[in-house]
């Protein structure tokens, strides 16, 4: 009797079929966790460089397997166990996300053996601390190098290459996965690549929690979004990385703080509507260019019977800085899950990184489907303000039950195309194409800056920087350049000389206004260059400094040697005299060497802390002591012990404080007096550096953030002359974090003050 026979090498066929890398293999086995109710799930890493000796183990508390489950299901092909139910977990009622079985390909994939050690809830009530009490329970052991040695599945019966035994061991419930004799060597790319999908495996906390009242000024289009469908109170899922995997999650998820913009999306299908609500943060209400902003929000009809699917988004747009890599860009997410490759670094399925390279147009004027939807007026040259995805960090949030028209690929990575994905793609980018208009609208609402008379320069001296003024201006000259070559064409086919050469020569001048910008936009890139390559040259730098701190203590400890040997008084003496000077050197390049390292090595820059502000104040103080000596100026740090940092990596709260204290340093005068000092006031960290001396216009003092305007032409062996980045760049970093470095009114006895807030967030 004919019989259909099944060649072992099924499972490599369809692993690379249907699990397409190492990072989504390890992904469908934490899902798989989320599958079984677990409320957490730890992936642990061991000599994974290493390949053949590494192990990795995904553990989770969730409701296990016994034997009999674990055969129907893991060691059934195709298994029917979860399209046979309603297709939700048995506890917290949560909308599978697997339905074709791909777990044991997705071990398979990763290693050559697998232990499975299972224990099955026993239906008892939940413990809030131990989770599911566990009654019979399964170990399993498979060797896919033996099943693969074998001719057809039906020999593996015979064979040891699966082991399966029951227990009965009461417990916690949960299943522990033991991948051994890995397929590969993880490289640091490996690792990186699998912490991008797992990051953002699940949405981070901005994107579904209720936004804060300290974030916006109006209400967008919901408080929460939908993220998948669950009938019960879940507790929620966590991941928790340790073993090789613990460094790979160094880089905290995205705040929400650092954001400009936010944008909504409401689509309800079956009510046939939708709200697409876009608004300006506090944060960008506080920037100068941006104290115009205004939100819009707008309730559309959609055609009935048309080919819109029901959806959620949230999207922050960020303006001076980038969003942390793993989190760049818009993802989408089926049932509280990721669906790669969406969001992607090499993903532009929004198209944002196309137009921003190619100036486009936006896609407001171009998507036929909403002309009859009513938008505020635009500008013409909105299009050249789009940003690329790394300005964007958001989520369009999907469920089986509101999209079931959208199928995913063979390889779980995307949806088929579909006029339902056509819609979704066309409303996310029409929103996003509002926030721009809106940016756009600010940006030309915004008052112009205020020219600082050269009264007030007595006291900061300053140099012209073009910034984004310039940038317009340009722009403008390019329009009127163009509109005038197309005068002369008509004129010159008139035959008006005259007239044409008239416009001729206005060209002439709109040209060399052009070209004197450029030209210095040009140096400043240069100088942007330069800047880059000192910072490459920074670590070699700092390396030498601390080497020199021990030629330094080795010369100080000879020279007191030769001087207590010394027979001469007169030699003695002289030598005592040298010990002192090498002992104060060996000091100060110790100090600059800590210093440095703090402030440019890893450590300082490799994991976001809370760490005491006071400590990190007093190092920078200690840096600039010797300047403050031959000034003459005293300092106080009145920081208090207790005063904690936000989540910040180290190094950037010291760049900040060494940028402010330089400053107060150059105009405190002689003598001269410098109080930090600090407090928190409500959701917000303060320091304030006051000084005496120089006066700052509080009026103009916006201008001093300005890159390239510098506030000194004086040059100092520890302040240096500076080169008008420095309260750029800690405003940059401030904005990292939703954060504000301003001037303002300074206390009693002190002439200057800058004020820096942080969010306690």
């Amino acid at each position: 009797m004919a019989k259909f026979s099944v060649d072992t090498k099924l499972f490599r066929e369809l692993g690379e079929l249907l699990v397409g890398r190492d990072s989504t293999a390890m992904v469908e086995l934490i899902k798989n966790a989320y599958d079984a109710d677990a409320r957490k799930v730890v992936v642990f890493g061991e000599g994974i460089k290493d390949g053949e000796n590494g192990v990795i183990v995904i553990g989770d508390d969730g409701v296990g397997m016994t034997a009999r489950i674990f055969e129907r299901g893991f060691l059934t092909i195709a298994g029917r166990t979860k399209t046979e139910s309603d297709l939700t977990s048995p506890v917290f009622h949560r909308r599978y996300t697997g339905e074709k079985g791909v777990g044991r390909l997705s071990a398979h994939k990763l290693a050559a053996h697998l232990t499975v050690s299972s224990r099955r809830w026993d239906g008892s009530p939940v413990d809030e601390l131990t989770g599911f009490p566990s009654g019979e329970g399964v170990e399993a052991e498979i060797d896919w190098d033996q099943i693969e040695a074998l001719e057809t599945l039906e020999e593996i019966g015979t064979s040891t290459a699966v082991v399966v035994a029951a227990i009965a061991r009461a417990g916690v419930a949960g299943t522990q996965l033991t991948m051994k004799r890995l397929r590969k060597s993880w490289t640091s790319r490996d690792v990186d690549m699998f912490f991008s999908d797992v990051a953002t495996l699940i949405p981070s906390a901005p994107l579904v929690e209720q936004l804060p009242e300290a974030l916006v000024v109006e209400k967008l289009a919901f408080a929460t979004p939908k993220v998948r469908k669950s009938e019960t109170a879940d507790p929620g899922f966590f991941i928790d990385f340790t073993g090789d995997f613990a460094d790979a999650g160094a880089d905290l998820p995205a705040v929400a703080d650092a954001a400009f913009w936010v944008i909504e999306i409401l689509c309800d299908a079956e009510s046939e509507q939708i709200t697409i609500a876009v608004e300006p943060t506090r944060t960008a209400l506080r920037h100068p260019k941006f104290k115009q902003a205004e939100g819009w929000k707008g309730t559309f009809p959609i055609e009935k019977g048309s080919d819109a699917v029901s959806f959620q988004a949230r999207i922050f747009e960020k303006e001076n800085e980038t969003w942390p890599r793993s989190y760049q860009g818009v993802r989408v997410y089926l049932e509280g899950f990721r669906v790669p490759p969406y969001g992607d670094r090499n993903d532009d399925w929004l198209d944002l990184d196309r137009e921003y390279r190619s100036r486009g147009a936006g896609e407001l004027g171009r998507l036929k489907r909403f002309r009859d939807w009513e938008i505020p007026g635009g500008d013409p040259d909105e299009g050249l303000v789009i940003k690329g995805n790394a300005n964007y960090f958001g989520a369009v949030f999907l469920t089986r039950d509101e999209t079931s028209q959208l199928k995913m690929l063979v390889n779980r990575e995307g949806f088929v195309p579909a006029k339902e994905w056509d819609f979704i793609y066309d409303v996310v980018r029409w929103a996003i194409g509002v926030q721009v208009r809106q940016r756009r609208l600010a940006t030309n609402r915004a008052p112009p800056r205020v020219v600082v008379p050269p009264t007030a320069r007595r006291n900061f001296a300053t140099i012209d920087s073009p910034s984004a003024p310039a940038v317009l201006h340009t722009r403008s000259l390019h329009r009127e350049a163009v509109e005038i070559a197309q005068e002369v064409r008509s004129l010159a086919s008139s035959g008006d000389a005259r007239a044409a050469g008239e416009k001729l020569t206005r060209l002439e001048e709109v040209v060399r206004q052009a070209d004197a910008i450029s030209t210095t936009e040009a140096s400043e890139a240069i100088m942007f260059r330069v800047l880059a390559s000192l910072g490459i040259e920074q670590a070699a730098f700092v390396h030498e400094i601390m080497g020199l701190g021990v030629v330094a203590e080795t010369l100080s400890s000879r020279l007191e040697r030769l001087s207590k040997s010394a027979s001469d008084p007169n030699a003695a003496a002289r030598l005592k005299e040298l010990v002192a000077d090498a002992n104060e050197l060996r000091e100060r390049l110790r100090r600059n060497g800590v210093y440095l390292s703090e402030m440019t090595g890893v450590e300082g820059r490799r994991r976001r802390s809370r760490f005491r502000l006071a400590d990190r104040m007093s190092a920078v103080i200690g840096f600039y002591k010797p300047a403050m000596d031959r000034r003459n100026v005293t300092v106080v740090n009145d920081v208090p012990a207790s005063l904690l940092s936000p989540l910040l990596f180290p190094a950037e709260a010291s760049a900040v404080f060494s940028n402010v204290v330089s400053n107060a340093v150059k105009f405190a005068g002689d003598p001269g007096l410098i109080r930090a000092w600090g407090f928190e006031d409500g959701d917000e960290v303060v320091i304030r550096v006051e000084n005496s001396g120089v006066a700052v216009d509080l009026e103009n003092a916006d201008r001093l953030f300005d890159p390239f305007r510098s506030s000194t032409h004086e040059a100092d062996a520890s302040l240096g002359q500076g080169m008008g980045l420095g309260l750029t760049i800690s405003r940059s970093l401030m904005d990292e974090y939703g954060g504000t470095i301003r001037f303002v009114t300074p206390s009693n006895n002190f002439s200057t003050a800058i004020e820096i807030r942080w969010p306690k967030r």
